[in-house]
């Protein structure tokens, strides 16, 4: 039997990669115009006008709690059922095959590495595979604890 074959966007957050299946991202957007989003916390203080919706921005490094750097212009933004939500990264990387048995289970339980489904490993450089799922719990979770506004601690290092 044949392992099947996946499509992963891989994307930079300090000096790891990440990835994230092709059927759970809409679009790369480059450049977009960002809004502020008044009395956001500081990891969704912003949203673009994505084909005449709102879509918040999350800045996923800062979320995870890498060190404050430059962020790549163009914006991932989430398909169904994440839709709504765009990932903002440090670098946005190119769309790779992965074979399903390639993945290995992540055995850290960090905060980072909670929302890591697994790793795999592409050209001798180790993806962790973003688990949009338990991404967009916590988001709910610290949302329901502060009353609509996440209460998580972004990093402003």
């Amino acid at each position: 039997m044949q392992a099947s074959s996946q499509q992963i966007l891989i994307f930079g957050l300090g000096e790891e990669w990440y990835g994230l299946e092709i059927d759970e991202v809409q679009e790369v957007v480059a450049a977009p115009r960002l809004h502020p989003v008044p009395r956001a916390p500081c990891c969704l203080s912003h949203a673009i006008n994505f084909h005449g919706r709102v879509v918040v921005v999350l800045d996923l490094p800062a979320w995870l709690g890498f060190e404050r750097g430059k962020r790549d212009p163009r914006v991932i933004v989430l398909s169904a059922p994440s839709a709504g939500l765009a990932l903002a990264v440090d670098r946005v990387g190119r769309i790779v095959p992965l074979e399903d048995d390639a993945v290995m289970p992540c055995e850290s339980e960090e905060d980072a590495r909670a929302f890591i489904r697994g790793v795999f490993d592409h050209q001798g450089r180790m993806i962790n595979l973003l688990d949009t799922d338990r991404l967009l719990a916590s988001l709910r979770q610290d949302a329901n604890l502060r009353g609509g506004t996440p209460a998580h601690e972004c990093s402003d290092s």
